[in-house]
This record gives structure tokens, sequence and C-alpha cells, in this order.
């Protein structure tokens, strides 16, 4: 017998190595932000259609937005 108190073993999960773990770097943040549900919507078909993360859609809105408004 284990050395835990029940008699169970303690089942492994099938899925926890097929995740995907974002890269880490030190010149990247972590948000979050609250939008628009519709709004929402439309940015992730977007960013599908394109076939890229809708993290990745957003930051090259940013930084497009920036370049216009002279930032």
């Amino acid at each position: 017998m284990n050395n835990n108190s029940t008699p169970f073993k303690k089942r492994q999960n099938p899925l926890s190595g097929l995740t995907r773990k974002t890269p880490t770097s030190s010149n990247r943040d972590k948000y979050t932000a609250t939008m628009d549900k519709e709004l929402r919507k439309r940015v992730k078909v977007a960013a599908a259609m394109k076939d890229i993360q809708l993290s990745t859609f957003i930051e090259e809105a940013c930084k497009e937005k920036l370049e216009r408004e002279g930032f």
C-alpha cells in the first residue's frame, strides 16, 4: 500500500503535456483589458482570418494607431 491515507491512486491529467506555453521574455508584459462584446467578436474573427493570435492582432493594431498619431 502507498503512503497516502486513501487506497486510491492519483490519476495523471492526460492533457497536461499538450498545453502550449507562451514564451516568456523580459520585454513583454501580460495584461487584461475589457471591451465591447461585439467589438471583441469582430476582432477575434479578424485575427482568426489572418491566422494570428488575438493578442498579436491587438498589439499590431495598437502599434499602427500609435504610428498614425505620431507616438
